[in-house]
């Protein structure tokens, strides 16, 4: 990153967030020092007495006299006693219980306050599909995530956000690269399917990205969890729905409000690697194991690293230390937002700016947002979505992967990060030795990626008749990227200018991608009610098509570095792909109410997707779901501790369209050559076979639940249990091989279940000025292959999919500890044929668990691997906790998993970087009691096994946070509404039993080369006017 940038970076965050802090620190100032003589007014004392609705005395209620700090609490029979002015307001409250405003109207004032029972939780509103219900009404699994909890963590994806937030949600955030969408994971109870498995997000109603969307424009996240939720959503909905919805105007009331933090990140754990006299020892011993001492480092050598004597030479370079830092984030959001009887507006715009904890990446994020709708005449609106965000972001240009494998397995510390003379270090003083690849030069030559999106919605509603609604909209969705990557001409030298490898050459590589997306809906709604009976209906039609492009077009030999355009090189090569597809759908919905008592809902969706051959391109996907509000029923009168009592059950069936583009068509392959006579001419040939038959996956779904709450709302408390059977699930069978193709035709074949069960519960109440929550989720899916139809199994290094075992199960031998005696190895080499060579003492010893019979046959081989782990994990939970008092707050939220496992494999050769791990290898004369594998044989103890797997749980501090609000006499005259400043952490304990690296990582980075997470502390400041 150029030093220009940083600036320009800096500059508008001290512009924006020391901008906003000397104008609330003037404006506070100002009351603060302001002169103002109060008018004169009559003391009194005021005594009175608080109680529910059936007399019982309500202990430890606030009275407060509205605008001062002048409270207490009602004693232990009700009563309170305070002083107070005749025409100022007491505000008296209590958690569960509406809260009540009294004026002082004379002296000796006797007030006796009845509370009524809060209907917040009865008439919370939760957002569904294509609207809104009572979260009392819903019969469908929904969880919703308060927004206030997460709007001001600072994070570059958020996604994160999510995190331990909801039951049955699981998030994963794999590592904390800027930019780095991919990197975070959502599944909404388990994995379906062999294929995508990402939940649908639709934002205001229009599929989009959740990371578009700035935290601070966010009203409300929904997730739909079961089919009777998403069912009316069909084909895009078999992995859940995601549903956010942004903020709006309020009637007669004109916001202008400013957030913002400043953080700084460290990676939450790195690899400890061993100094470089340990190294070129242990490679010594590596090296007469293997009987070849060639390339060994003399004493002379290692005893020049250790007193540094000749650092050009001999050093002692801690990678992670030159290519992993502390890096700044920093968040800002301006929005402003009013309205009146009829209009309504809201508009946002927002930078987040990350630089990584590694060298050469960063992320530089801006956005913008304007919602408005209008009330022309009573019964037409108008209302527009429009929203934006342009993304840079800057890696190396051989990718962050690619980083850390040379900094694990293509560097040593022998060789210093920078010669004296200021050149890159590739070789130490041992001339035997190949030149390593410089993983802090790699971090210098980056590529810069531009992302632009852009999203706009217009919805015309009219109302003819009352509780007539029609509703038309058309989105359009526009989003495109752009990279440049070069790489420059460099040759690698020695200490003294000697080149010692590269090639000379300089590339460039130049990548589009443009998508684009329209939608279009029609929807009627009525709704009426007949002696207690409620009917809701809705109608709908949606046309939805979308189209990308994309080009990638390379060249080598350029005249000069300073050249980032592709006509200036010597040979170029291009490729290329696009692809569209088309959406039709009708849609329908029955909602039923009795009273609030008994409930029931129909969903059906017909869908024509263009990714189905035309005889299955039809679907349907049915639901029906049913509810009972036990607590609505008159025999539930005596029991006044149970606030809520409902029980729920849901059935549906939902598609899967992402299956690709294409997948029933005929492909043809290009660069087939034929010799015609005397000549090879140029030709094609089919590439695959058709299946022309392929239908939709089709998920099946049935759902079974309780809604609870006890004592006024202050417990509550939501359960599950699902099953889920995913069938037709697209597969690629085995063809013989005389048909000539090796790309096998996708077929309907294979069917996986999801079960498990889910619980919220959560705590809130208040005593006197303190006010303070609980909130604990926990989750547990199986998944489970049932059915590949005759497919054995398929095996990717080290994962395989059978049947009755998870998805990308890890596969490999069963690890039986070491060879410690001579026997044992002795015999072992007369039954073993995993590896090459003869195997010797401190070698892993693998277990024979099988043979080609199915069981145990005196000889380990390939038979005798296994299933070992499983990369799910068998439970999730979060948890939190959050009290305030008199202008504090106090928030902290926990999040983990259990059961579940991760491949930490340390190759154990001694090539590159090596842990701590390797000190405590076998060695029969230095260290025969060793846990780690000897030296030298590194095929063999590589080997797919139950040696490397690790238990994966851990328990981590997400988020605690530390804030104050000024007290409102302190702020009125400034025209602030609210002045709150904060310190928070993310991610600063994780209790977990894998040593060097995080355990949240890719169930695929067996080698643990993949970005790391990030720690970040952070300062913070909200205002609003």
């Amino acid at each position: 990153m150029n030093k220009q940038h940083v600036l320009q970076r800096r500059i508008i965050f001290g512009l924006l967030f020391l901008g906003g802090v000397t104008f609330s620190y003037a404006s506070t100032e100002k009351d603060l020092g302001s002169s103002t003589s109060a008018v004169t007014q009559q003391a009194v004392t005021v005594k009175g007495s608080v109680k529910d609705a059936a007399g019982e005395a309500i202990i430890g209620a606030s009275v407060v006299v509205e605008g001062t700090t002048n409270g207490l609490i009602t004693d232990v029979d009700g009563h309170f006693s305070i002083q107070a002015s005749v025409g100022q307001n007491l505000v008296i409250s209590y958690i569960g219980y509406e809260t009540q405003v009294v004026k002082i109207a004379r002296t000796n004032q006797q007030i006796n306050i009845v509370l009524k029972e809060s209907s917040e939780l009865i008439d919370e509103v939760v957002v569904v599909a294509y609207g809104t219900q009572k979260k009392a009404n819903l019969t469908g699994a929904v969880s919703s995530v308060k927004v206030n909890d997460i709007k001001d963590i600072p994070v570059s994806n958020t996604s994160s956000l999510l995190q331990g937030r909801m039951s049955g949600v699981t998030v994963s955030s794999f590592s904390a690269q800027p930019g780095a969408e991919g990197d975070v994971e959502i599944r909404i109870r388990g994995i379906n399917t062999f294929g995508d498995s990402n939940p649908m997000v639709l934002i205001d109603g229009v599929e989009g990205s959740l990371n578009s969307v700035s935290p601070n424009d966010i009203e409300n996240i929904s997730v739909l969890k079961d089919a009777a939720s998403a069912s009316i959503y069909g084909v895009r909905a078999a992995n859940g729905v995601v549903l956010v919805t942004t903020k709006r105007g309020n009637a007669d009331k004109k916001t202008l409000s400013y957030s913002g933090s400043y953080g700084v990140q460290k990676a939450t754990v790195l690899p400890t690697y061993i100094n470089s006299w340990d190294w070129a020892t242990l490679y010594n011993e590596q090296n007469e194991a293997m009987g070849d001492v060639t390339t060994n480092f003399t004493p002379e050598m290692i005893q020049q690293m250790k007193d540094g004597s000749r650092p050009d030479l001999f050093a002692n370079t801690r990678w992670s230390d030159k290519i992993f830092r502390s890096a700044p984030i920093q968040t800002h959001h301006l929005s402003m937002s009013g309205g009146n009887a009829t209009s309504h507006y809201m508009g946002s715009v927002g930078y987040m700016g990350q630089d990584g904890i590694m060298e050469g990446t960063s992320t530089d994020r801006f956005n913008f947002r304007l919602n408005a709708d209008s009330k022309f005449i009573d019964i037409i609106t108008l209302g527009l979505n429009v929203s934006g965000n342009h993304e840079e972001v800057e890696e190396p240009t051989i990718g962050t992967y690619y980083v850390f494998e040379q900094m694990k397995w293509h560097s040593r510390p022998s060789v210093p990060y920078k010669y004296s003379n200021g050149e890159w270090g590739f070789v130490d003083g041992n001339d035997k030795m190949q030149a390593i690849k410089n993983p802090a030069y790699a971090t210098t030559i980056t590529s810069k990626k531009k992302y632009s999106r852009f999203d706009g919605k217009a919805f015309l509603e009219i109302e003819p008749i009352k509780n007539l609604s029609i509703k038309t909209s058309f989105a359009y969705q526009y989003n495109q990227w752009n990279s440049i990557g070069a790489e420059p001409a460099y040759i690698p030298q020695d200490s003294y200018g000697n080149p010692v490898g590269g090639s000379g050459k300089n590339y460039l590589t130049d990548a589009y991608y443009s998508e684009t997306q329209w939608i279009n809906e029609n929807i009627i709604t009525y709704h009426f009610d007949v002696n207690g009976h409620a009917f809701n209906f809705l109608l709908g039609q949606s046309n939805q098509y979308n189209n990308f492009r994309s080009t990638t077009a390379t060249g080598e030999d350029l005249p000069s570095d300073n050249i980032t355009v592709l006509n200036g090189a010597l040979s170029t090569s291009a490729k290329g792909d696009a692809a569209e597809a088309a959406l039709r759908s009708f849609f329908g919905r029955v909602n039923y109410n009795y009273k609030d008592r008994y409930l029931a809902e129909f969903n059906l969706r017909r869908d024509e997707s263009s990714r189905i051959p035309k005889k299955n391109r039809t679907g349907y996907f049915p639901s029906v779901s049913v509810g009972w509000n036990i607590a609505q029923e008159a025999f539930m009168e005596k029991y006044s501790f149970i606030s809520q009592l409902k029980l729920r059950g849901s059935w549906g069936e939902l598609g899967n369209q992402e299956i690709g583009y294409y997948p029933f068509a005929q492909y043809i392959g290009l660069g087939n050559n034929y010799v015609w006579g005397d000549n090879k001419v140029s030709g094609v040939a089919i590439s695959s076979l058709a299946n022309p038959d392929i239908k939709w996956e089709t998920t099946a779904t049935t759902d079974i639940g309780i809604d609870a709450a006890f004592l006024n709302n202050k417990i509550t408390l939501t359960a599950d249990y699902f099953y889920k059977k995913t069938s037709d699930i697209l597969l690629q069978l085995p063809i013989p091989g005389i048909v000539g193709i090796s790309t096998e035709p996708y077929v309907n074949a294979a069917s996986v279940k999801n079960e498990g069960w889910e619980f919220a519960l959560g705590y809130n109440d208040q005593w006197g000025d303190w006010k303070f929550g609980a909130n604990v989720n926990f989750s547990k899916v199986k998944n489970e292959i049932l059915d590949l139809h005759g497919k054995d199994s398929w095996i990717t290094d080290w994962s395989i999919n059978l049947e009755e075992h998870p998805i990308n199960s890890y596969y490999g031998y069963v690890a039986d500890g070491l060879y410690r005696t001579q026997a044992e190895v002795d015999e072992a080499n007369e039954k073993n044929s995993v590896g090459g060579g003869a195997l010797k003492l401190g070698d892993v010893r693998y277990k024979d668990v099988s043979g080609p019979e199915g069981k145990p046959d005196g000889v380990v081989d390939t038979y005798d691997r296994t299933v070992i782990g499983n990369p799910f994990p068998d439970f999730t939970y979060g948890f939190g906790l959050n009290a305030a008092y008199k202008g504090f707050d106090f928030s902290a939220f926990f999040q983990g998993v259990a059961g579940v496992d991760r491949i930490v494999m340390d190759y154990p050769t001694v090539s590159g970087n090596v842990t701590t791990a390797f000190l405590d290898r076998y060695s029969e004369s230095a260290n025969p009691n060793g846990n780690f594998p000897r030296l030298g044989n590194g095929d063999y103890n590589s080997q797919p096994s139950s040696f490397w797997l690790k238990d994966a749980s851990y328990l981590r501090l997400k988020n605690i946070e530390l804030g104050y609000s000024f007290k409102q006499e302190w702020i009125r005259k400034a025209k602030l509404e609210r002045l709150r400043i904060y310190v928070s952490a993310q991610n600063i304990l994780t209790i977990t039993g894998i040593d060097d690296y995080d355990p949240e990582k890719y169930g695929t980075d067996t080698r643990g080369h993949a970005y790391p997470n990030a720690k970040t502390f952070s300062v913070g400041l909200n205002i609003t006017l």
